[in-house]
């Protein structure tokens, strides 16, 4: 998948200097144009305030943009001098709402955000502009935690449910990741649901075993499928079935195999995302060690 314009979320924090130099190194492996947007806070009029009170916030809020300026140039020219083409979107709104409509009108294929800015929510509390701009994005978001060097993804994770936005999900980690990277695939299986209850009935009378044998044989043949239709990729890929909560297998395999990035394919129209994005793509997104890919399966306009 060929990625022309990232659109990176800059809040002026740390954080988001980590999703900036991420998108630096994605862009350097497509050449693509990197859009740097900034929303700007609203100073709304305060009430009950004199003459006084009002032109010394004035002056504090003219500063304020001047700084914001400077600070936003400096983060452009560190992007220039990559030799990358750059611009940035400055205006007032909501964070997640700036974000989406400036992908939408540079038709990005992606869009870099990091998970905290100045709000220093921790690693199992998403940050609200992540989140909301998930729901809002008309294209795929990458949530950047953890270190973030300039380079393309050298240890991808991609989590399946053997769905079309899963399969999407390993082609768009792929395009992110260093070429000939090593690409694993996870699928958490689970029994059915009453399934326990014919333990107790007994093996004589019940033989539950054989419903988890046709799981797994079903699995295990949607797993050759995706090593064989994935060969093109121009990436090694291992699957894995590990039974178990699809979030807890999706987390615990990332750490134990000390992966840099989590792909996940977030199902339905953007409609319904802003309702209902899944409970194991934002449930994964919250617990990550590392950043998340959150591919739409679906076109979202």
């Amino acid at each position: 998948m060929p990625i022309a314009t990232i659109v990176v979320g800059c809040d002026l924090s740390e954080d988001s200097d980590r999703a900036i130099a991420r998108a630096i190194g994605i862009a350097l492996l497509h050449q693509s144009v990197i859009v740097l947007v900034h929303a700007q806070a609203d100073d709304a009029m305060i009430e009950d305030v004199d003459n006084e009170m009002l032109k010394r916030l004035g002056e504090v809020s003219a500063a304020v943009r001047v700084e914001e300026a400077i600070q936003l140039a400096d983060r452009l020219g560190v992007i220039q001098k990559r030799g990358l083409r750059t611009e940035i979107v400055s205006r007032i709104g909501p964070p997640a709402e700036v974000l989406a409509q400036a992908a939408l009108e540079h038709s990005a294929e992606l869009i870099v955000v990091g998970t905290q800015g100045r709000t220093g929510i921790s690693r199992f509390l998403l940050g609200s502009v992540a989140s909301e701009t998930i729901r809002h994005a008309p294209c795929d978001v990458l949530v950047c935690r953890g270190p973030s060097p300039e380079l393309p993804f050298q240890r991808p994770l991609v989590a399946t449910d053997f769905s079309p936005a899963a399969t999407k999900a390993l082609a768009h980690a792929a395009a992110l990741s260093a070429p000939g990277a090593p690409i694993d695939v996870v699928h958490a299986w689970q029994l059915p649901a009453g399934s326990w209850g014919a333990t107790l009935l007994g093996q004589a009378r019940f033989p539950w075993n054989t419903v988890r044998d046709a799981v797994l044989s079903g699995a295990k043949a949607q797993a050759e499928k995706i090593e064989k239709e994935a060969a093109g990729l121009g990436h090694p890929i291992h699957v894995e079935l590990v039974q178990g909560p699809p979030t807890s297998v999706i987390t615990h395999a990332a750490e134990r195999g000390g992966h840099d990035l989590i792909a996940v394919g977030a199902h339905g129209h953007r409609g319904v995302r802003r309702l209902l994005l899944g409970s194991v793509a934002e449930s994964t997104i919250r617990h990550s060690p590392c950043s998340v890919l959150v591919v739409h399966g679906s076109t979202a306009a």
